[in-house]
């Protein structure tokens, strides 16, 4: 072959090799860009849906008091001036320990997501840490001190604290603080005869926003901080500002119920017997706890329930689906909380 022509078909094959080269790099980049694009496109899908379920009361717009089931699901307050402004009995409907919980059939299909799972959590903003430091008797009383820590997302905070004893008919309340790293104690005393039924309610407010307001318990009888009540045999159901008592023991006397909060304590109006009671409307910005006092078959008990009934998590795990979550600071009866909506799927 000529010199010449060797070097045009060396040329060709350079530029066509350039060419397949080039054409692939352009067909690699397109799909690399219409995938992210339909990324793109399905998180903003998610994220609206997501949006919608916060910021949309539902319908009917009253259906966390009036003990129906929603056909649009929302869990917005209605009416509200405020952004992420959510009803507390929405709330606590979401909550399966709740008497008139929906389930999570009700919720797909108020929702009305198809083939989509959706998931809700709702906590509180600040972390409180109980933990037993010391106790000494004196006399006919136990005192136990307590090391407290707050904190929120793992980050120390300083914190006020509100903190309440309650033992039957016998309340004790005693005011402290956490300090810039988020650590302080609290001792509170309690006759030697009502330790081993004692409940430890303690309230913390942030000191750079009142409107961060948490709880936790502790029980005394059991050593133990408590997240959710043992409800054996009486459930504590709020709804609606109104206290249901659920047993399935009919030798269950209710002897005292209390309502606390940050600020405030004061007991329920209860008649003995009642299947349910008024809570009443504290204006505070903090959850509430409400306490029953009372003995079963002869053995004294307490049980507690929170006022919304946070923290929870209802709906789908997601386990071995996407998810995708999408978190929001929300306001709950002047109370800022977590909330996080997952959506993936398929629904499970």
């Amino acid at each position: 072959m000529p010199t010449s022509s060797f070097d045009t078909f060396f040329a060709c094959t350079i530029i066509l090799a350039a060419a397949l080269i080039a054409t692939g790099f352009v067909t690699s980049t397109m799909e690399t860009r219409i995938d992210n694009t339909k990324n793109i496109n399905e998180q903003s899908y998610l994220q609206a849906i997501a949006d919608n379920i916060v910021t949309s009361p539902g319908t009917p717009g009253n259906w966390g008091t009036s003990g129906q089931l929603p056909t649009d699901f929302g869990l917005a307050a209605s009416p509200s001036t405020i952004t992420y402004a959510l009803d507390a009995d929405k709330i606590t409907r979401l909550n399966s320990l709740n008497n008139d919980s929906i389930s999570y059939f009700d919720l797909e299909n108020a929702a009305k997501l198809n083939n989509l799972a959706l998931g809700i959590t709702v906590s509180q903003i600040m972390d409180i840490n109980l933990e037993p430091a010391a106790n000494y008797a004196s006399g006919n009383v136990v005192y136990f001190t307590f090391a407290v820590s707050t904190s929120i997302d793992s980050e120390p905070v300083s914190a006020s604290l509100n903190s309440y004893v309650v033992a039957n008919d016998y309340l004790f309340n005693i005011t402290s603080s956490t300090s810039n790293v988020g650590s302080g104690y609290d001792t509170v005393q309690i006759p030697t005869a009502a330790t081993g039924n004692a409940m430890v309610i303690v309230f913390a407010r942030a000191s750079f926003d009142d409107r961060i307001t948490s709880y936790a318990i502790y029980n005394l009888a059991d050593s133990a901080q408590e997240t959710v009540t043992n409800s054996n045999f009486l459930t504590l159901s709020p709804l609606n500002h109104e206290l249901n008592f659920i047993t399935n023991s009919s030798d269950l006397t209710i002897q005292n119920s209390y309502v606390f909060s940050y600020a405030y304590q004061q007991p329920l109006a209860y008649t003995s017997g009642a299947t349910q009671c008024a809570i009443p409307n504290l204006v505070d910005k903090s959850p509430l706890i409400i306490v029953a006092c009372g003995s079963n078959g002869g053995e004294y008990f307490q049980q507690w329930v929170s006022y919304p009934q946070v923290p929870l998590k209802a709906g789908s795990d997601f386990s071995g689906s996407q998810q995708n979550v999408f978190s929001y600071t929300v306001t709950i009866n002047g109370v800022l909380y977590k909330l996080e909506v997952s959506l993936g799927g398929p629904a499970s």
